[in-house]
């Protein structure tokens, strides 16, 4: 069995305990255009694709570099759930320029951590569009001026 790279794409740290390693596997954040990728067993991945949600809910994304792990997302039992929720920095901010009823499509494929991570992206980049930012809040089931309020 071969490694295989996860990346973390959102801003909050993430970490997976694993019976197969003393110490945890540990993400940090997304920090601007700056992913977080560390080298798991393959093992690992599978463990995390029967135990756990954090494919389908987006919480790691497994990097497609090689054929073996292009064969592991086209294996995924909750892959069309992994696809909307794993959108890159990239794609993101794409999405967030594009045009507003694919954005609207797109969120309504995505869970509420995947939204939220969008409403940071259209922060950090500043999204000045009122009506992308309603269709985010909506979304989110929160007013736009809670969903984009300064920290």
């Amino acid at each position: 069995m071969a490694d295989v790279k996860l990346g973390r794409y959102r801003v909050i740290p993430y970490t997976v305990r694993w019976a197969g390693r003393v110490t945890p596997f540990e993400w940090s954040g997304m920090k601007g255009n700056k992913v977080d990728i560390k080298t798991v067993p393959e093992e690992l991945v599978q463990y995390l694709e029967m135990n756990t949600t954090c494919f389908k809910d987006g919480e790691l994304k497994i990097i497609e570099d090689t054929e073996e792990t292009k064969e592991i997302v086209d294996n995924l039992s909750d892959k069309k759930e992994y696809i909307a929720n794993t959108l890159s920095r990239e794609d993101s901010i794409k999405l967030l320029n594009g045009n507003y009823k694919k954005l609207e499509s797109q969120l309504k494929t995505m869970n509420k951590d995947s939204v939220a991570n969008m409403v940071d992206i259209a922060k950090e980049i500043k999204l000045d569009s009122a009506t992308k930012q309603k269709i985010l809040a909506d979304a989110l089931g929160v007013p736009v001026d809670i969903a984009f309020e300064e920290n």
